[in-house]
């Protein structure tokens, strides 16, 4: 009798990795970041040990016609990046501080090692906190049932941060950098993207000094215009450009962040008089036609009746009274004018 074909039986092969290879493929990844950290540390290093002929070189390169400026610019650099680095470390302990206590009145174990990682990480802007807080949320994931140590541990960073990030930093820093905000954040990018992890610490500083270079260096004065946080409009200029945008608003806005510092008699002096020279002077060389003109002379028209508004509202909190007794008077001479011109003679009966 013929026997009954079998069927094949599925064979897994299991091939063991060599614990050679299971190391090559934990450090694999790790080895490209380290050696860029590591080459920037030499470069770094070696940078310090020649900083005075490097100094000079730079000196002969950007400034040797101008010493005076080029030294301003040294020593403008090197105060900015020491306040910076300065500032960072008072809040990065003010932060730190807060953060071992609490893990520690939390039970989180070694919680003292977590406060001194929380100061070195908070120094890498933007990921340095994250990376922080994952251990501490880690280990009470594990030492603890429940969400409940969890859930406390990541509020005392979210609060912590939220704290350090609203209230110290802006209260430390200041203007301080010289940097705006937005060229904080594309710094960041640029230098990471150029020497990885150890570029996003060296953000800030990096870019501080470009822009002092820009400031005392024509040369490099766009570097000023784009990451500095000067106005790089004239108030006038400023005024002047909105009343052509037609933008009233605005202009309205702007004139009242002036007046927080200045009379209403000095703005008009000052900034709003020569915002209309401006316009003059383009009308006289041909480039405003007349819609642009009749915009300008609409905007300047709202701007002044919202400033009129604004100080009819100003004087009416600090004394109701007083913005009441004028108001009534205005009215008063308005009628009387307004009878005035209607008793007035025409003149046609009388000779001259």
């Amino acid at each position: 009798a013929d026997e009954p074909e079998r069927e094949p039986v599925p064979v897994e092969i299991i091939a063991r990795e060599r614990p050679l290879q299971v190391l090559q493929n934990l450090i694999g990844p790790l080895i490209s970041p380290l050696a860029s950290a590591g080459l920037i540390i030499v470069v770094v290093i070696f940078m310090l040990l020649e900083r005075e002929d490097l100094r000079d070189r730079f000196i002969r390169l950007v400034g040797y016609g101008d010493l005076h400026r080029t030294t301003e610019a040294l020593q403008e650099a090197g105060k900015r990046v020491g306040r910076y680095l300065l500032m960072q470390l008072v809040v990065n302990i003010v932060y730190a501080v807060p953060i071992a206590f609490g893990l520690w009145v939390l039970g989180i174990p070694n919680a003292m090692l977590w406060g001194l990682l929380a100061l070195a990480l908070r120094f890498v802007p933007y990921i340095g906190p994250i990376v922080g807080a994952l251990l501490p949320l880690f280990l009470a994931l594990a030492v603890a049932p429940g969400w409940s140590l969890v859930l406390w541990t990541a509020g005392l960073f979210v609060a912590m941060e939220m704290i350090t990030g609203n209230v110290v930093e802006p209260w430390l820093y200041g203007s301080r950098t010289g940097l705006s905000p937005l060229a904080i954040i594309v710094a960041a990018i640029f230098w990471t993207w150029l020497w990885g992890p150890l570029g996003l610490v060296l953000s800030t500083p990096l870019t501080v000094c470009l822009v002092v270079l820009g400031r005392h260096v024509p040369q490099f004065e766009f570097l000023d215009v784009l990451f500095g946080n000067e106005p790089v409009l004239e108030p006038h200029a400023r005024l002047y450009q909105r009343l052509l945008a037609g933008d009233p608003e605005e202009a309205t806005d702007h004139a009242e962040e002036i007046l927080e510092e200045k009379y209403l008699f000095e703005f008009y002096d000052k900034v709003a008089i020569p915002a209309l020279l401006l316009g003059e002077q383009d009308r006289v060389r041909g480039v405003m036609g007349d819609v642009q003109r009749r915009q300008v002379a609409a905007s300047a028209q709202t701007l002044v009746a919202n400033l009129d508004d604004s100080a009819q509202e100003e004087a009416e909190e600090e004394d109701p009274a007083a913005a009441e007794e004028t108001g009534s008077r205005k009215d008063k001479e308005t009628q009387g004018e307004g009878e005035d011109d209607v008793e007035l003679p025409d003149g046609t009966d009388m000779a001259v």
